[in-house]
């Protein structure tokens, strides 16, 4: 093969692969220590399967639940559901996408709480839906970072998240995933 012929293969090479971009890295982090995502300090627990019992139905439903630790650093009260911390939160599917929970519950001082008041844990639960026969060893988690400013059109001051895929995440942790 000629250099000029060498040359083209490696152009389309690099071309096929994406070039020369640096790939995002994802910060790897570990269990039982808490992860700035800045509107939010989190400490990820565990993963474990539950059954659930639906807000309308008698059958209870398997789910992957991941336990975290929340405390809102803000200074005005957070909702804890999918409006609110729920969407700083995803799981890896196989597909390689994240993928927000289907629903996210806490408590507080012992009570049920659908928010984060600035200040006061709370000890949460993410749960994914799983199949009949689904259980994985293993379970990812990605906590995105929330970031304080104005949107693009928006000149409110706010909390925002960044949705994209892996763009934003202030953590990655991959949890054995313990069996009901």
């Amino acid at each position: 093969m000629s250099a000029a012929g060498a040359a083209a293969v490696l152009v389309s090479v690099l071309w096929l692969t994406g070039g020369l971009r640096e790939t995002p890295q994802e910060p790897v982090k570990a269990p039982g220590r808490p992860i700035d995502q800045g509107w939010f300090d989190v400490t990820v627990r565990d993963a474990r399967i539950v059954n659930v019992r639906p807000p309308f139905g008698n059958a209870p439903q398997r789910r992957l639940e991941v336990r975290l630790r929340v405390v809102n650093k803000g200074k005005e009260t957070a909702s804890l559901g999918l409006s609110g911390f729920g969407q700083g939160v995803a799981a890896r599917a196989a597909n390689g996408k994240w993928v927000k929970p289907e629903d996210v519950e806490g408590t507080a001082a012992g009570s049920a709480t659908a928010v984060v008041q600035p200040g006061l844990p709370v000890e949460a639960a993410a749960r994914w839906p799983l199949g009949p026969r689904e259980a994985p060893a293993a379970f990812t988690v990605g906590l995105r970072k929330w970031e304080f400013g104005t949107g693009f059109t928006d000149t409110s001051f706010r909390w925002r998240v960044e949705l994209e895929d892996d763009a934003g995440l202030a953590g990655r942790l991959t949890l054995p995933v313990a069996p009901s």
